[in-house]
């Protein structure tokens, strides 16, 4: 049986390709995107939300009490990007093991984490791949990488790219593995307006 430990949404994004709107709030379906991804990660043992706008969410912790331990929480080191969201969140993780997963992805399901999961290994990272196109932030982490990250931060390099060392790093081919169209779908982003358009019409 499959455990889901801590999931950490990645919600300090504004997306420049959409007018600078704050990503969890944009809508699927008459639903904000961070209430979505509440609702599918809801069986975490715990769920924190990185965020640098800590008072959208003031009335989070009620509205979804029946949640264990959600936490909302702010950026230990602002201003460098994802990097920076991914290692505090791993900081203030109770678990060994996260599940990274940034706002704007709507699609995200309990099977496609579960395959990733399974395919983990003992490796710090699990990244998915579709492609040549890595997707970091719908991955699998572990507690270890936080001293990697700590160094990259250091020397300033943060692209996430520093922190896939091969040694740590499972490369999960999404697009050959599976082939299950809504397991592949779990991990799209929406970043433009077009996008967005798309996924909330007939079309999609």
């Amino acid at each position: 049986m499959i455990e889901y430990k801590t999931a950490i949404i990645l919600a300090g994004g504004k997306g420049s390709r959409l007018g600078y709107i704050d990503k969890a709030f944009l809508k699927y379906n008459g639903e904000f995107f961070i209430d979505i991804l509440l609702e599918k990660l809801k069986e975490f043992k715990e769920i924190i939300i990185v965020t640098n706008s800590p008072e959208k969410y003031s009335d989070y912790e009620k509205k979804y009490k029946y949640i264990n331990n959600l936490k909302i929480i702010t950026d230990k080191v602002k201003g460098i990007g994802p990097i920076g969201g991914i290692y505090t969140g791993l900081l203030n993780s109770k678990y060994n093991e996260s599940f990274i997963v940034s706002c704007d992805t709507p699609f995200v399901n309990k099977e496609f984490i579960k395959y990733v999961k399974e395919l983990k290994g003992d490796y710090f990272i699990a990244l998915p791949v579709y492609g040549e196109k890595k997707e970091p932030l719908c991955a699998l982490y572990k507690k270890n990488i936080i001293e990697i990250i700590e160094k990259r931060i250091g020397e300033k390099k943060y692209k996430i790219d520093s922190i896939f060392l091969n040694e740590y790093t499972r490369h999960i081919k999404v697009n050959e593995i599976f082939k299950n169209d809504n397991i592949i779908k779990g991990f799209y982003n929406i970043n433009t307006q077009e996008e967005l358009e798309k996924i909330n019409s007939k079309e999609e």
